[in-house]
């Protein structure tokens, strides 16, 4: 896509939704590499791809997305730069609302966004007014993240199979005391 769009004399700039994945041992993030083959390394991954290609780009990071049960006046929060946000609940018609008008500011090229929703009456109701104020990636993201996610992701099983074991040991365990108890009843 990026070849792509380095070619094309209409196409402006790269909308990206990721995700939050700067924190490679973050529990989330070892589970979400555990069970879905790195998806959170390799969202990581593709915004350094973007980073670094030349090429006009806005990533953005949303909270957790799929409820449509979330309070919409004056909630809108972003951060720049990737900062981050405490992670909350927003809609797909919030993202992708940011995702239509973040074209509207040229201000937000090359920038890492982090959208989430704060307490009711603490936000914004559009993005236009924080659109204003984004600012460029300043910051030197880390080149890569991989092995630090694989690490994670390899401890975070390593943890889960003892986990497992303990509570495989202790269940058999469990479960011969209750046999014997009830064989010993019937004796």
């Amino acid at each position: 896509m990026i070849d792509v769009v380095k070619e094309s004399k209409s196409c402006k700039r790269i909308v990206r939704v990721t995700g939050k994945g700067e924190e490679p041992t973050a529990f989330f993030t070892v589970l979400i590499n555990m069970l879905g083959n790195m998806a959170k390394a390799w969202n990581y991954e593709g915004e350094q791809l973007l980073r670094t290609s030349g090429v006009d780009y806005t990533i953005i990071r949303p909270g957790v997305m799929g409820r449509n049960d979330v309070p919409t006046n004056k909630v809108r929060a972003l951060a720049d730069n990737g900062q981050d946000l405490k992670v909350t609940a927003v809609t797909h018609s919030q993202i992708a609302e940011l995702c239509c008008d973040c074209l509207d500011y040229s201000n937000a090229a090359k920038s890492t966004l982090t959208a989430m929703n704060v307490d009711e009456g603490l936000g914004e109701d559009s993005y236009a007014p924080l659109l204003e104020n984004v600012k460029a990636d300043s910051r030197d993201f880390p080149t890569t993240l991989l092995e630090e996610h694989k690490r994670g992701a390899r401890n975070g099983a390593v943890i889960l199979a003892s986990f497992l074991a303990v509570f495989v040991s202790v269940s058999v365990a469990v479960l011969k005391s209750i046999s014997g108890f009830i064989l010993g009843i019937f004796h």
